[in-house]
Parts: structure tokens; C-alpha cells; sequence
């Protein structure tokens, strides 16, 4: 098969085969020349028919169902794997707009025009009503039988390279950029009384924030291994809410942007506060960096009775590619390896302290994050100490 112009994405097609012919492709491919040998490989193996529907999976790739007992015959990829975009539109897996930066998509798209490919996929998906991420590398190859093409894939979990390489690039990157200012603050000590005053005070503004890069960065690692302790406690959200805009006032003032903050009264909330205000930081910080001088960040909380909404705005549009992504481990547009900030958010939001987080954005109205709270949250069983 002579690779020709590889597919455009997302995919147009809704159809599927079923019924006896899908019965005689999972045959046709069972039967297959060395298909058999897959079935104990360390690896994820699978096939697909013309319409991206699974027809073989071999024992390994049942680590990656959210069910591993669930029969997947007849299913697209995203769809047996429970990606959150496969329910998006009527066509299923591969026919939303996120898919198109899909890598799976992609090297599938690619062994249907006929050529070898292999991309690096980032699964976001939804669990028992918990979000999880699969990071794959994901290899396909046409073949053919029966007059007909279909695709194999081997598939590579290499979620706990991923997690430990961006853990180890983010925490170095933050702590040397922390490190090396309060280098060049001491640097510029002299011998005068003001002048010691003065850079010690920044200094040792800027040894705490060292300390909070290091607590954030212990916090989102034992988040991940299932090991956060959430300490509870009754927190005053407009407080809270000054707290974090005090923080970055001096930033924005540097960059000519105004951070207004817009209370709720005294509005109280059972929660996390430690949590919370990395969560809030993060964002307002990302805010900023996305602003152009004379923007206004806004940072409000709207009480709700039972529960509050916080959220965090600016005038910058996020990119549809950007979109798409948000919320994935590792993933950012500043550098490789620096994508905590909306993955830690929602991990922290949705996986500790029982609320929620989205976003919106578009031209007209900006880009909104926000966060739902309840009042009095149900933490996680063991997370609540």
C-alpha cells in the first residue's frame, strides 16, 4: 500500500459496521499471521477496521478500560478508554474538535493513508467521576486482509516517565529562577544600613516563596500518589481572595496591569485554605503573564447559598489547540515540561476538595476559570485529616 495524503481531522464519519460483519473482521483478524503472539506481550496491541472500530486487543490492553471485565469489540479507541471528548458529538471518537490534536488520531489517520507513524497521545478521561490521564505512545501500521485494510497499534504507557520527568523539570526550573533572585538580591547588599534593610526584606520575601515552590511541589507529588492529607478548616473567602491579589499586585503593577478583586462578604466555606490559595495563585499569576499593559485581571467570588463560585478573569483569548489541552499533565505554552498550573488546579479542585472547575473563552467575553466550592464539601475517604 503506497502511503498517499494523510486524512484531514477531525474525521467526518458516523458509520460503523456491525453485527456479522464486524463478527468476521474480529475472525478475519484473530486469524490473522501472528496475531496470536500478541496476546502475552508486555505491550498494548490492538486493531482497527476502516472505521477506527476495535476488532483485536490482547491482554494488556485491558489495563487501560476503566472496566477491565468490559467487552470493547466494535468501540473506537477514546470511547474504550472513556476519553472525555468521545461523547462530544454523534460520530463519537475521532469527530470532535479537540480531536484533530489528537495523537492517537493522528497515527491512526496516518496508517489509513497507508504509512508507519507513531505520536504521543494524552488520554483526559473520566473514571468512576474522577478524571485520570493515560500518557501513550501510540505506533500503527496498516494491513491488509480479506480485501480489506485495517490497522495495528501497539500502545506504551508511559505515564509514570511522564509524570516523573515533568515533576523533575517544573521543580528545577521554579526553584533555580527563585534561587538565582535571591543570589542577585544578596549580591546587591552593601555595607550601608538601608541598603541591608532593604535586599534583606526582599530576600526574605523571596525565601518564602522558595519554601512555597517546595510545599506546592510536595503537594502536587503526594496528590498524585493518592497521599494528600487535606487540612480542613473554616476559611474566609473574600480574606482569601485579597490575600492572593496582595501577592501578585506588584507583578501586575510592573507589567501595567490593574488585579481587581471583588469580594462576597464574609462568606465562609469548609475547606483547605493552603490548597485553595495555591490553586487561586496559579491562576491569577497565568492571568497576568496573559495580559498586555492597561488589562484588568478580575478575581470575584459570588456566594451561592449552599456552595461559592470564584472566578478568575481576563481579557486574553486561549487558542482552540490550547483549549483542547488544558488541564493535561505536562502540558504548557511557555516550554516543554512546564504544564502544572491547570492540571494541579483541577486535581487539587475536583480529587481533594470536592468542587469543580471549567472555563470559558471566546473574543467577546475573555477567558473566565471557575471554581465551584461547597460549603461544607465530602473530602475524599482518608484525605481529610
Amino acid at each position: 500500500m503506497e502511503p498517499s495524503a494523510m486524512l484531514s481531522l477531525p474525521f467526518t464519519d458516523i458509520e460503523r459496521d456491525t453485527g456479522p460483519l464486524l463478527n468476521e473482521q474480529i475472525r478475519w483478524v484473530s486469524e490473522y499471521r501472528g496475531m496470536d503472539l500478541f496476546q502475552e506481550f508486555p505491550v498494548a496491541v490492538m486493531a482497527f477496521n476502516r472505521h477506527r472500530q476495535i476488532v483485536f486487543y490482547n491482554e494488556k490492553t485491558k489495563s487501560f478500560l476503566p472496566d477491565a471485565s468490559m467487552n470493547p469489540y466494535g468501540l473506537r479507541p477514546g470511547e474504550a478508554f472513556a476519553c472525555i471528548h468521545a461523547r462530544e458529538t454523534e460520530g463519537g471518537c475521532g469527530t470532535a474538535a479537540f480531536c484533530r490534536y489528537c495523537g492517537a488520531a493522528r497515527s491512526i489517520a496516518s496508517a489509513l493513508s497507508g504509512a508507519l507513524n507513531l505520536q504521543e497521545c494524552k488520554i483526559d478521561r473520566t473514571v468512576s467521576d474522577r478524571h485520570s490521564q493515560l500518557d501513550l505512545l501510540v505506533w500503527t501500521k496498516p494491513f491488509h486482509t480479506h480485501d480489506q485494510v485495517f490497522i495495528l497499534a501497539a500502545l506504551v504507557d508511559v505515564s509514570a516517565e511522564q509524570r516523573r520527568d515533568t515533576f523533575e523539570r517544573i521543580f528545577l526550573h521554579d526553584i533555580l529562577n527563585t534561587a538565582t533572585s535571591i543570589h542577585s538580591i544578596l549580591y546587591l547588599i552593601d555595607d550601608s544600613e538601608t541598603s541591608v534593610r532593604q535586599y534583606l526584606a526582599l530576600a526574605k520575601r523571596a525565601v518564602d516563596q522558595l519554601t512555597e515552590e517546595i510545599e506546592t511541589h510536595r503537594s502536587i507529588w503526594d496528590a498524585e500518589q493518592g497521599a494528600l492529607r487535606v487540612n480542613a478548616s473554616v476559611v474566609d473567602v473574600s480574606d482569601l481572595l485579597q490575600h492572593v491579589s496582595s501577592l501578585y499586585s506588584r507583578m501586575a503593577e510592573e507589567r501595567g496591569i490593574l488585579v481587581e478583586t471583588l469580594v462576597c462578604g464574609s462568606k465562609k466555606i469548609i475547606s483547605d485554605a493552603v490548597l485553595l490559595k495555591r490553586v487561586l495563585a496559579n491562576l491569577v499569576k497565568n492571568a497576568i503573564e496573559a495580559c498586555h499593559p492597561g488589562d484588568t485581571v478580575t478575581l470575584a467570588c459570588r456566594d451561592l447559598g449552599e456552595s461559592i463560585e470564584i472566578e478568575v478573569k481576563n481579557p486574553a483569548v486561549i487558542s482552540e489547540e490550547v483549549q483542547s489541552n488544558l488541564f493535561k499533565r505536562a502540558y504548557s505554552t511557555k516550554a516543554r515540561g512546564r504544564g502544572w498550573g491547570t492540571y494541579a488546579a483541577r486535581l487539587f479542585i475536583e480529587e481533594y476538595l470536592g468542587g469543580r472547575i471549567g472555563f470559558t473563552s471566546s473574543a467577546e467575553s475573555g477567558t473566565s476559570f471557575i471554581i465551584s466550592l461547597p460549603d461544607d464539601p465530602i473530602f475524599p475517604p482518608g484525605k481529610n485529616s
